[in-house]
């Protein structure tokens, strides 16, 4: 590849706008990361808050033995 007609500042601010644009995407992962991590926190936390059932303390203690 032949990039002798190529301006070394051309060069430069492609560079620099490969960079803007890499952070901006870093950022938007991060974002959507810490945004999935509060959903799933939030689902956790509701599902913890829902009572267990508690066993009937009557039942199974009579068994019935007749055939």
């Amino acid at each position: 590849m032949d990039i002798s007609g190529v301006s070394p500042e051309l060069l430069v601010r492609a560079t620099l706008q490969q960079r803007d644009t890499q952070a901006h995407l870093e950022a938007q992962v991060g974002l959507l990361k810490d945004a999935h991590e509060t959903q799933s926190n939030a689902i956790m936390s509701l599902i913890a808050s829902v009572p267990a059932p508690q066993p009937d303390g009557s039942l199974g203690n009579n068994v019935d033995l007749m055939i």
